[in-house]
């Protein structure tokens, strides 16, 4: 495998998935640095205190074996008794009660090195151990030495050889990361900062700018969702640079519409008739629908909002509210329903008014000419409201659709009307202030319905 192969390979890998085995490689030779390093000598030291006890117990077991010849017992005796010892120990003597020598058998060397351990005399014993008769005389004494691991000179050089080795190998595994990290760290450099100065970019303003695929997997998530996002800016910005004006139109209309009307009466040109002070006041009344509009929009907006919840009985709350909107149903000759059974909703009742109002007038507006509006409830267990459903004969435009309860989106056919495309913007507003959901179907009729579940 070339260079250039090599460098592939790791680009294609995940930031999460080298760095997992990196991190793997290095606290295994850790763990294994401080094992050989720490554990060992104590694995060593447990190792051999096993082994002496099992010395011990096989020698004193086997003299046990003896007591009952205790005074025949010859050196020939305990040569034969002592061939199946488990472990060759550096010495073992045996003596009787009066400290006569039965038994002495020493090992000098062990494996290709000398032991450290010399035995010189029988003072230097520090330790017997004693082997009874059933009357609880002394039968013999015996003494043993089993040398650790570390104290031969072989075994010494297999440790410093061993550590000697994993110094070694730690050296390499550390330069072997290096330079894997360093193979690794020259795309994603390259790769972030690219991305970086697309973010920069788009922060100066910038909407148009390129955004490469990589090959490193989580940069590409990072452009994807940079993509996205400059999408979104840029219709968000076209929404309300189209909103502002339509804002403005419908301000700048019923403004203009007032200062002619007025104008003309202070000249004399029109006498200051009710009717038309009635035409002055409906101007002022549409911006001041037009400002509260604006005002409780950016008070459901505002972090932190919470509505005052109370239980309300939808059957009354609808037939009364649905009163309201029968007479400017009728001018477009459409029908109102209402299928409502007992049901109990917690909702705010001025917000929850407002939203179904605005439902119902955006019905009737874009609706059919003599078609029907109807309104359906489905009850849950306990008689709870589940859904709410406001239903229209006529269809959306897909386009529309998408985005009809996006912040400041005007489809075209609202532009040609009167209002600032504020209604479904406040209902949106209200159903997430309630953690509602709102859905938009439109097939034969329109569906818009709420769900309180």
């Amino acid at each position: 495998m070339n260079m250039k192969k090599f460098q592939d390979f790791f680009r294609r890998l995940s930031v999460r998935s080298l760095g997992l085995v990196l991190f793997s490689l290095g606290a295994f030779a850790l763990v294994l640095a401080l094992l050989l390093t720490f554990g060992l000598g104590r694995i060593m030291e447990i190792w051999h205190e096993d082994e002496n006890m099992a010395l011990h117990r096989y020698v004193h077991v086997t003299l046990e074996d003896l007591t009952g010849k205790a005074g025949e017992v010859t050196q020939a005796d305990l040569v034969r008794a002592f061939e199946g010892l488990p472990f060759t120990p550096e010495y073992l003597v045996v003596t009787r009660a009066d400290g006569s020598m039965l038994y002495y058998y020493r090992e000098a060397e062990r494996g290709a090195g000398r032991a450290r351990m010399a035995l010189k005399n029988l003072k230097d014993i520090q330790q017997w151990n004693e082997v009874l008769l059933p009357d609880g005389r002394v039968a013999f004494r015996f003494a043993l030495y089993l040398p650790a691991f570390d104290e031969l000179e072989s075994n010494g050089f297999l440790i410093a050889a061993s550590k000697l080795l994993l110094l070694l190998g730690l050296v390499i595994a550390a330069l072997l990361s290096l330079f894997l990290a360093y193979l690794f760290t020259r795309p994603l450099k390259r790769e972030s900062r690219s991305v970086v100065r697309a973010l920069q970019g788009m922060a100066s303003g910038r909407r148009d700018v390129p955004l490469v695929m990589g090959k490193v997997a989580e940069f590409n998530e990072v452009v994807v969702a940079s993509q996205v996002l400059q999408e979104n800016l840029a219709r968000e910005e076209q929404l309300r640079r189209q909103w502002a004006e339509d804002v403005a139109h419908d301000l700048r209309t019923p403004l203009s519409v007032l200062r002619a009307q007025l104008e003309a009466m202070e000249d004399g040109v029109f006498k200051v008739e009710r009717s038309r002070l009635r035409n002055l006041l409906l101007e002022t009344e549409k911006l001041e629908t037009l400002v509260n509009s604006l005002a409780l929009l950016s008070h459901l907006e505002t972090p932190g909002f919470k509505p005052a919840l109370q239980e309300i009985r939808l059957d009354s709350f609808l037939h009364g509210l649905l009163e309201q909107y029968k007479k400017q149903a009728g001018l477009k000759g459409m029908e109102v329903e209402v299928s409502s059974p007992e049901a109990v909703l917690s909702a705010d009742p001025s917000l929850l008014e407002r939203s179904l109002g605005n439902l119902l007038a955006n019905a009737i507006k874009h609706g059919k000419e003599g078609g029907f509006i109807r309104v359906r409830v489905t009850v849950g267990e306990g008689g709870n409201a589940t859904s709410l459903a406001v239903e229209n004969e006529g269809t959306i435009d897909e386009e529309v659709l998408k985005h009809m309860f996006d912040r400041l989106y005007r489809g075209e056919e609202a532009r040609s009307t009167e209002g600032a495309g504020l209604g479904l913007s406040i209902v949106q507003a209200i159903v997430e202030a309630h953690q509602w959901q709102v859905t938009v179907f439109s097939d034969d009729i329109t569906r818009v319905v709420l769900s309180f579940t």
